[in-house]
């Protein structure tokens, strides 16, 4: 029987991984195209960014308003329908014929993201085997490091090759067919009555160590998507080189990501509640790192691989923890927890910039660090345990 439900459980988040693959490749692929975007749109950059913004904004306005009421449909209803809006989305932005348009499809994206994610995690840690939470959902999350490494590079091709609409036909295309790999997800019931008010965000907020597990992402997301931003912008202008130079540093973050995934089991075995704070206090000091080895160009490759390690142990950390401490709230609190995500980008979208150009790259890299080491005490309260 235990043979079963493992071989069940593997089936599971290997579908659930290619998920978050789809939608990592969906939130990392407009970047790379902006150009050619807004050439094709006869728009400016900043008009196509826009199209980012619409997204993230739709995550967030998604994970608030439909969060409260995940745990009242099942998760595998949840995840169709997100993948859906997903698809409809990447559809859109492949037929867009002005930036609005394609700001509009973003924004219907980012309300189909805003529940996958949580479901996704919440379904991963309720079909998980006693035990092995962490292990649950470090598997989940090696999605992200698959969609960094293999999935955005191949939609620039794409891009390159045949335009960038066929690279969102494509993804498309990788919608649909995740949306049918969901369909063999077994049917689970519903955390919560129709009618309970379990579900709403004030309570899942006021249940024991979740303030603290959201600073602590907030705090990461704000590190990571700040300092990542920039990162590659840093290196070429420091070592030369092109878009090459840069995807190094991207490849190497991704490869240490997945590489982590190894040591998840110990993460269950150590005990991840007593494990949160001592990671985001390592994480600080790999930021630090970052900070004095950017002249040293294959010394900040390796740093770059020790970040990834150490991002993916943080972040499967945080999102297990959130998953164990109020199972009545999972899907709530997972909600929350992708706001405070794309709460952490838009931070950084809004500060990051300005402190790299006033103070260089060294400095974006202490702030990430000091900002990690604050949400140590916070995050890393033995309540949440």
């Amino acid at each position: 029987m235990a043979d079963v439900r493992n071989r069940g459980f593997a089936l599971a988040t290997a579908v659930l991984t290619a998920g978050v693959v789809v939608v990592g490749a969906q939130a990392f692929v407009l970047a790379p195209l902006l150009p050619d975007i807004a050439a094709g749109l006869t728009a400016t950059a900043a008009e196509a960014g826009r199209a980012l913004s619409a997204y993230g904004i739709g995550i967030v306005a998604s994970a608030l308003l439909l969060g409260p009421r995940l745990d009242r449909v099942p998760r595998r209803t949840v995840l169709l329908a997100g993948m859906g809006a997903l698809a409809v989305a990447a559809a859109g932005s492949a037929f867009a014929g002005h930036w609005a348009g394609l700001a509009l499809a973003q924004l219907t994206g980012g309300f189909g993201v805003g529940v996958v994610l949580p479901a996704t995690y919440a379904l991963a840690a309720e079909l998980a085997p006693p035990g092995a939470g962490a292990r649950a959902a470090g598997r989940v999350l090696t999605g992200w490091s698959i969609a960094l490494v293999a999935g955005v590079p191949l939609a620039t091709v794409l891009g390159d090759a045949i335009g960038w609409r066929a690279a969102f036909a494509a993804l498309a295309g990788c919608c649909a067919l995740q949306a049918a790999l969901y369909a063999l997800l077994p049917a689970t019931g519903t955390a919560t009555a129709p009618g309970a008010g379990g579900g709403a965000l004030g309570t899942a907020l006021r249940a024991p160590g979740v303030r603290g597990l959201l600073a602590g992402v907030l705090a990461y997301m704000s590190a990571f998507y700040g300092v990542f931003a920039f990162v590659g912008v840093e290196v070429r202008e420091v070592h030369g080189g092109g878009a090459t130079t840069a995807g190094l540093v991207a490849l190497c973050y991704g490869a240490g990501f997945g590489l982590a995934a190894a040591a998840d089991r110990l993460l269950d075995r150590w005990g991840a509640a007593r494990l949160v704070a001592p990671a985001l206090a390592v994480l600080a000091l790999v930021y630090v790192a970052l900070a004095l080895s950017t002249g040293a160009w294959g010394v900040f490759l390796a740093v770059a691989l020790l970040w990834g390690l150490v991002n993916h142990v943080g972040l499967t950390l945080l999102v297990s923890r959130l998953a164990a401490v109020a199972p009545g709230q999972r899907g709530p609190v997972l909600a929350l927890n992708t706001a405070a995500t794309y709460g952490g980008a838009a931070v950084a979208g809004a500060l990051a910039g300005p402190l790299y150009e006033a103070a260089g790259f060294g400095a974006l890299a202490v702030a990430a660090a000091l900002l990690l080491a604050l949400a140590v005490p916070v995050a890393g309260l033995r309540r949440s345990s």
